[in-house]
């Protein structure tokens, strides 16, 4: 590991957080999904792609491959959100499509929440956020195929959940004396 440095979990998940937070408010039904500017999505992915890349780069050159790997596999997705992924389909109105895709990454979160779980070198609340999120994906993608808002809802609380598990990892890793629960302390991570 490349002491150097500095741990890419603050950063990180904090930026995710922030991200997941704004994406999943319109699904929890907090707030219309016609009254979000979509200049201001736009601006607020393109901000947690930046973050996630950054944070997924310091992991890579830490060697904390889980960490590169889920950073830099969000900043992809962040970024494509905003830059036109899936937007013909989208125009089509084809929304299996969009539930296929989101069906696939809910298959990446199922691996790296096991990974999460797995792993002595990543804490319990990186496990639980990932558990969340691929929760909250499966509902979203079924949601996709089957309709109804129900699912919607359920997908955006868990996300919401999600997110706020993210920001106490986020905020467990800015704080590393204070030996939080299921916070994996930097002295283990190496």
């Amino acid at each position: 590991m490349n002491s150097n440095i500095a741990s890419p979990k603050a950063l990180g998940f904090g930026v995710f957080a922030v991200a997941s937070w704004m994406f999943f408010l319109a699904h929890a039904g907090l707030v219309h999904p016609m009254g979000i500017d979509p200049g201001t999505m736009h601006m607020a992915m393109t901000l947690a792609a930046l973050g996630l890349l950054i944070a997924g780069i310091m992991a890579f050159l830490r060697n904390e491959g889980w960490l590169a790997f889920f950073f830099l596999f969000w900043a992809g997705l962040a970024w494509g959100s905003t830059h036109g992924m899936g937007h013909g389909a989208m125009q089509a109105g084809d929304m299996r499509f969009t539930a296929w895709f989101t069906i696939a990454i809910t298959l990446v979160n199922l691996y790296l929440w096991y990974a999460a779980m797995k792993s002595k070198k990543l804490g319990g609340a990186v496990s639980f956020t990932m558990l969340l999120l691929w929760l909250s994906m499966l509902a979203l993608g079924l949601q996709g195929f089957l309709g109804g808002h129900v699912l919607e809802r359920i997908s955006g609380a868990l996300g919401l959940a999600s997110a706020l598990v993210a920001f106490y990892v986020s905020a467990g890793s800015l704080c590393p004396d204070m030996n939080l629960p299921g916070i994996a302390r930097e002295d283990n991570a190496g």
